[in-house]
């Protein structure tokens, strides 16, 4: 027995050991910070290298071409076999081997030079901010794999929990079993319930291990073992998604870039201008096989010449190369147009997100909280026989599930974040982290010159949970009573259109649908809003109504629809809805907007507002076929 003892005491001193030097090792190994390994990712990472060193070679071949504006000098080596005409008299012909020092100077090339300069200055700054971008790209990225880093070791932590407390379950019962006390088949029920808790924990270890080669993808190497719980969400966002939007379309770099761009291509247009002007260039010239003491006398004297070249016609190739920069030009305003577009939809869903998930994370918790205390007492009142197998285990199984659906919510909330901040160019900033050896530009004031977007983001929708109960049938009337018996089932009945009750929210939500369909030109939509019965104001008929509609949802340019003060009232199955509306349809032209000799010089594209109009109109609403539509439009 003392043996036995002094064994047990070794073992468990030989544990306490191993577990105190495990513990030392961690507590020596230091923490790498969350800024650290994002500095280390947008340093090393392979994308954004192959960006940082795109944004080298953009300002390498500036400096090439900046250098027209310095002297050019060559030596020229010649031999030459001349027809002698005459005799050579004194020694002066040219001689057949000769060496010539030239020097030229350009003195004026219609600002090609100049231009070409410019052009790539803007050509580099698109590639600064393609570096940027790219970096809070992989930043994003990165964050999304860390946050799914830290969510699966919870997660795996969770699953782990739940596998022993099954297992726990299955013995215990097992026992009851085998005594004779318990049914075979709540044997059978925990069976059941501790293969899904493996499954469970089995997929938890491989999504850990997926994240994990994700996270290594991005940052070089295996993460550390001790993580650090970002923070980025204290920050905060904008009071609104508006003001939230008009950061992003300051800051956002793939916007930036892409009016950089623009400006490229404006300069790329003066520099096919140049072809129009004259080309002076200044030339010395020294031989170097001649002396100036009689020999070779006739190529002794040093040179120095100035020279004009002025092309006359070249079969409009000039003409041709500035239409296809103006076309150029307007592909970039394009692309700047849908940076504005794919900006406000990234911004506006990570903004909506955030707010959703706040507040559902409240709700998570409670769940999770009254879940927690409920499987409490059911194991209590399961060892006393008031509840049954199935009640515990069920009971364990939405504790399990009300934890995972709570972590994700809190990561999810901080990817949101993440997300926020990088369509706002503001992730790297939020985080703390920077990459040496990158300029810092001023804010040019053709950056706020050239942008178009407007920071209108879609309304977040506000349910009134008060007005859905008030609304509600009575609970008795959605959930008979089972104790009542069974009645045949009856053939439903149409409810006739007009039985329908009005409601405020849904003709809100058609108007707002009805001016959507207009403000996209989607035809078919729109006219999907009114009814069969519809009838226009006069002198049109529906047939002539509906072709003009079409026609103007047809035509070229952008359609501007706000609607205010809207006010909408419900009169038995009968809608109504009153708003004001301004509405305006801007069309873009070339202009040339300097006066020059080309046809095609300095273009841009011009917006121009080719209608517009603010009325007060109302519209009125019937059900038909299951849906509200338009019977009625009236403009006061």
């Amino acid at each position: 027995m003392n043996q036995k003892f002094k064994y047990k005491l070794s073992h468990l001193l030989l544990i306490s050991l191993s577990v105190m030097t495990a513990g030392m090792v961690n507590a020596a190994e230091p923490l790498i910070s969350l800024k650290e390994m994002v500095e280390k990712t947008i340093t090393s990472n392979p994308e954004v290298q192959a960006r940082y060193h795109k944004f080298l070679e953009a300002g390498y071949e500036q400096e090439t071409v900046r250098g027209g504006f310095l002297p050019q000098a060559d030596v020229v080596s010649t031999y030459r076999k001349q027809e002698e005409l005459v005799r050579n008299t004194g020694n002066t012909q040219i001689p057949r081997m000769n060496n010539e020092l030239v020097l030229r100077q350009m003195i004026f090339d219609g600002f090609a030079t100049s231009s070409e300069v410019k052009r790539l200055g803007h050509a580099s700054r698109v590639r600064y901010f393609e570096l940027q971008s790219t970096m809070q790209t992989t930043t994003l990225e990165f964050m999304r794999a860390y946050l799914d880093t830290l969510r699966y070791r919870e997660l795996m932590q969770f699953a782990k929990d739940n596998y022993v407390i099954h297992k726990q379950m299955f013995d215990r019962i097992q026992e009851r079993v085998n005594a004779g006390v318990a049914r075979k088949v709540d044997l059978e029920q925990a069976s059941g319930r501790l293969a899904l808790a493996e499954a469970n924990l089995l997929t938890e270890t491989t999504n850990m291990h997926d994240v994990t080669a994700r996270l290594q993808r991005l940052y070089g190497e295996l993460p550390p073992e001790t993580l650090e719980v970002p923070t980025i969400s204290s920050a905060g966002v904008e009071p609104s998604s508006e003001e939230a939007l008009k950061v992003a379309y300051k800051q956002n770099p793939d916007l930036l870039s892409t009016i950089e761009d623009i400006q490229a291509k404006k300069n790329e247009i003066k520099t096919n201008e140049s072809r129009y002007f004259p080309r002076l260039d200044l030339q010395a010239r020294k031989n170097l096989g001649t002396s100036s003491d009689g020999r070779y006398s006739n190529s002794a004297a040093d040179l120095l010449e100035l020279t004009m070249n002025f092309n006359l016609f070249n079969g409009f190739s000039d003409k041709n190369s500035i239409n296809t920069a103006a076309q150029k030009l307007n592909g970039a305003q394009d692309m700047r147009d849908k940076a504005c577009i794919d900006t406000r939809q990234l911004v506006s869903i990570a903004y909506n997100d955030i707010k959703q998930l706040t507040e559902q994370r409240i709700y998570r918790a409670q769940h999770k909280a009254s879940i927690e205390n409920a499987r409490e007492a059911y194991r209590k009142q399961y060892d006393i026989g008031q509840r049954t197998l199935l009640d515990l285990l069920d009971a364990e199984n939405e504790y399990f599930q009300a934890k995972r659906s709570l972590t994700n919510t809190e990561y999810d909330l901080q990817l949101a974040y993440a997300r926020t901040y990088a369509g706002q160019g503001e992730l790297l900033n939020k985080i703390g982290a920077r990459r040496g050896n990158l300029p810092e530009y001023a804010r040019e004031e053709y950056l706020d010159n050239e942008s178009v977007c407007h920071a209108v983001a879609p309304v977040q929708i506000q349910i009134d949970k008060a007005a859905l109960v008030a609304d509600a049938k009575p609970l008795a009337n959605i959930y008979p009573s089972m104790a009542k018996p069974i009645t045949p089932v009856a053939v439903p009945t149409v409810v006739p259109a007009a039985a329908q009750t009005c409601n405020v929210q849904a003709i809100t939500d058609r108007v707002n649908d009805w001016a959507s369909a207009w403000r996209q030109k989607d035809a078919d939509r729109y006219l999907r809003f009114y009814a069969d019965k519809f009838s226009p104001e006069p002198p049109l008929d529906k047939a002539a109504w509906e072709k003009q509609r079409r026609q103007r949802l047809s035509s070229n340019g952008k359609i501007g629809l706000k609607i205010e003060d809207l006010q909408v009232s419900c009169e038995g199955d009968i809608g109504k809805a009153t708003f004001k509306q301004a509405y305006t349809l801007t069309t873009f032209k070339i202009k040339k907007v300097a006066d020059t000799s080309c046809e095609v010089c300095n273009m841009q594209r011009i917006p121009t507002i080719a209608y517009q109009d603010n009325t007060n109109k109302e519209l009125q609403f019937q059900n038909e076929s299951s849906d509200w539509k338009i019977t009625r439009e009236l403009v006061k």
